[in-house]
């Protein structure tokens, strides 16, 4: 639908339900930069500052999710996105070089704490910057409307590939796919005979009775739960904090360790993701009085052609992972359950995160906030490995950056490092839901049980749960 805003015609589009899910996280926050995405990319190598702005302006010109911006109606407070034309843009350069390394991390984290103009400003902003230790690249931040974590990586890929091509004479990377295409593809899906089949999905999920919340400090806040609200058999628990004040934590999992699961994934042709989730949900279970029946929101990126790989854009829904498994169930019976679960969840991950949230809520009668869920997890395969043979060999890293804010109480995202491929597990956690003693007491249990399970995949949960 054609709008003037400004003065000038655009072709508008309303929001797509994943974009709408960040547009609901800045309702229910006092501030905007808690929809920040803040990154770096870091080469250990003298760059050529003139080249590196001409990749950076040559990715934007093609990836139309850095240029989209979202317009609020002032008669009838509609939202919607637009494209804004490419306009060659100036990229700042600061040089840190000299710096210690705690300090620059502290301003950069300062500037990803700089909210952006939701409602018809830029979403985004790229620094040109040297680090110590002969570290230079560039910072990203980004508004989570136009940018999963998925489209971080790809654009950060396309860039330095345009930058390979420029200097070096590499190929130069293949056309990236059409944002606006996506977006009416997920538009299309309202009223589809494919939303009905994931709609039937999700309410055969809801007649499978209420959930029980498990929470990965053990069973106390349900417990005060029950003693608030006088209500014994209260199923719900409750995560919120007025503010959303947050922080992460990151652990570096070294690369035999990581190695060690990736062969076992192997082996027994299992996805990762499932072997990580089954070891979080039984420390669930066993920081819960041995409950069966577990609970963690898993966030799906929804990228499974290559018009989605390739769109940029946000495509991230997230759905409560539901698993039943018995006490008495082996490892390998137990990872089974899970990789069903999951292959369904993913099967049908179009339906509306919103949307499945209140009909819970209808359903079940808890009140606002409140969920069956104390974990949210993801795990990102993707790294920037694939990068152009010219700068394989050459030290690079890549950071992620706090805003203070975080949208969920506790977030783990499992993510393979460049470079050794070792995975680190980053934990964004709210303040007032969790505290770093209990992050650390979580995430020693969750690799006691890992590494418990994939070298004792023949014992029964309940064996692995008193190994541990």
């Amino acid at each position: 639908m054609q709008k003037v805003i400004g003065g000038i015609t655009y072709e508008c589009y309303p929001l797509t339900t994943a974009q709408l899910v960040h547009i609901s996280t800045l309702r229910y926050s006092p501030t905007g930069e808690i929809v920040n995405i803040g990154t770096g990319q870091y080469l250990q190598m003298a760059l050529n500052i003139a080249a590196l702005r001409e990749a950076l302006n040559r990715a934007v010109e093609r990836c139309e999710s850095m240029r989209m911006r979202i317009w609020k109606d002032p008669e009838t407070g509609e939202l919607w996105q637009y494209i804004e034309p490419y306009r060659n843009e100036f990229f700042e350069y600061y040089d840190f070089s000299e710096w210690q390394e705690d300090r620059v991390t502290e301003v950069l984290n300062k500037w990803t704490s700089q909210p952006f103009d939701t409602y018809g400003g830029k979403l985004s902003r790229i620094v040109i910057v040297s680090l110590p230790n002969g570290y230079n690249g560039f910072y990203f931040n980004v508004h989570h409307s136009c940018m999963d974590s998925s489209s971080v990586i790809a654009f950060s890929k396309d860039v330095m590939e345009i930058y390979s091509a420029l200097l070096y004479g590499t190929p130069y990377p293949k056309p990236t796919a059409s944002f606006i295409e996506s977006v009416k593809k997920d538009l299309a899906y309202e009223g589809s005979a494919k939303q009905k089949k994931d709609e039937a999905y999700w309410h055969k999920q809801l007649d499978m009775g209420e959930p029980i919340y498990t929470d990965f400090t053990g069973p106390g806040r349900l417990i005060a739960l029950r003693r608030e609200n006088n209500n014994p058999d209260q199923r719900w628990g409750k995560l919120t904090t007025s503010n959303g004040d947050g922080s992460t934590i990151t652990y570096e999992l070294d690369v035999d360790s990581t190695n060690k699961i990736m062969d076992f994934a192997k082996k027994y042709d299992l996805p990762v993701s499932v072997v990580i989730l089954h070891a979080i949900r039984t420390v669930l279970s066993k920081f819960n009085n041995n409950e069966t029946d577990i609970c963690i929101r898993n966030f799906v990126s929804r990228r499974s052609t290559l018009l989605f790989k390739k769109c940029g854009g946000v495509r991230m829904h997230c759905f409560p992972m539901r698993t039943i498994v018995p006490l008495d169930s082996t490892v390998l019976e137990s990872m089974q359950i899970i990789r069903k679960a999951q292959d369904e969840l993913f099967l049908h991950a179009d339906y509306s995160t919103l949307k499945y949230m209140q009909e819970q809520r209808e359903r079940f009668g808890f009140e606002p906030g409140g969920c069956y869920h104390s974990v949210n997890f993801t795990y990102q395969p993707g790294t920037i490995n694939g990068i152009v043979d010219s700068l394989k060999g050459i030290g690079f890293k890549s950071r992620w950056y706090s805003s203070g804010k975080q949208p969920q109480p506790m977030y783990i995202t499992a993510m393979h490092r460049p470079g050794d491929g070792g995975l680190n597990f980053y934990f964004g956690y709210q303040l007032d839901s969790a505290t770093p003693e209990e992050i650390e007491f979580l995430y020693y249990f969750t690799g006691r049980v890992l590494f418990r399970s994939i070298e004792n995949p023949d014992k029964t949960v309940k064996e692995i749960i008193d190994m541990t």
